[in-house]
């Protein structure tokens, strides 16, 4: 299904019975185009596919002196619960979008702030070979790659060309996606790290926060996949985002928040180990 006629559904559903055989023919139709193959950091630098149940997705190389089990994506919850966001709207896009998966992940898996939990979760199944992404979620220990290998799937179910990214930000291996609105490898293409979020704040501390997202023209996009550095100058992002949201007053004197990371693509494994 293209994007256009996914859009036309969602909006044509009437109960969550309706929603979740919906959720079920989509990931069917994802599953069958799908190959097998090994994706992941340090295994991979970037992938493009639905990971879908014959992907081994990697979040990390190894656990200890064992390779990470497969991270399986088995619920239909995150996709449930992303359609009843977009419901809430009589329209969506790919900029309003940032900002709900943003909100979706984030009620759904939360962020990690120990890595010796995660590191605990995965050990556990170390000999399984796989870990289901619901032990990550009632855990509370998913950090980028997890987070991103999600928004990647939620962005490949509704039909946009989505592009999960193993590479760095400050020097730190990190997981994000880039996408391309237009379809793969048509510029302008953006860089959304749903890890992070940038903020519209209020003289009394009140924060509205939106997906951390930043446009790539030709030439710079062109020089980031080919191993130039890239930070974002979020000033177009401040601007839409004060377009899009805060046409009622909502944004009105609130001071933008934002950072200046420096991201990098590819951590140097263009290669698919087995």
């Amino acid at each position: 299904m293209e994007k256009e006629e996914i859009n036309k559904k969602i909006y044509a559903l009437n109960s969550d019975e309706d929603i979740l055989e919906f959720i079920k023919e989509r990931i069917i139709e994802l599953e069958k185009i799908s190959k097998e193959q090994t994706v992941g950091q340090n295994y991979t630098d970037s992938f493009r596919d639905y990971i879908a149940s014959n992907v081994h997705f990697k979040p990390a190389e190894k656990i200890g002196d064992v390779h990470c089990p497969d991270l399986v994506f088995d619920d239909y919850t995150p996709y449930l619960n992303l359609i009843k966001e977009i419901k809430k709207g009589k329209w969506y896009n790919e900029l309003t979008l940032l900002s709900t998966i943003f909100f979706v992940i984030n009620d759904y898996l939360g962020k990690g702030d120990d890595i010796s939990t995660r590191f605990f979760v995965y050990d556990k199944h170390k000999q399984d070979g796989f870990i289901s992404i619901k032990e990550i979620k009632e855990n509370k220990c998913a950090f980028c790659s997890e987070i991103s290998a999600l928004a990647h799937n939620m962005f490949k179910f509704l039909g946009i060309d989505s592009e999960f990214i193993c590479g760095t930000r400050d020097k730190e291996n990190h997981a994000y996606l880039i996408l391309y609105p237009n379809g793969y490898d048509k510029v302008p293409a953006a860089l959304y790290d749903p890890s992070y979020f940038v903020s519209f704040v209020r003289p009394d501390g009140e924060k509205y926060s939106f997906g951390y997202y930043c446009g790539m023209q030709p030439t710079v996009f062109e020089n980031f996949k080919s191993g130039e550095p890239f930070r974002p100058d979020l000033t177009k992002v401040e601007n839409t985002y004060r377009k899009l949201y805060g046409w009622n007053g909502l944004l009105d004197g609130c001071l933008f928040e934002g950072d200046t990371p420096v991201y990098t693509y590819g951590l140097g494994y263009s290669h698919n180990r087995k």
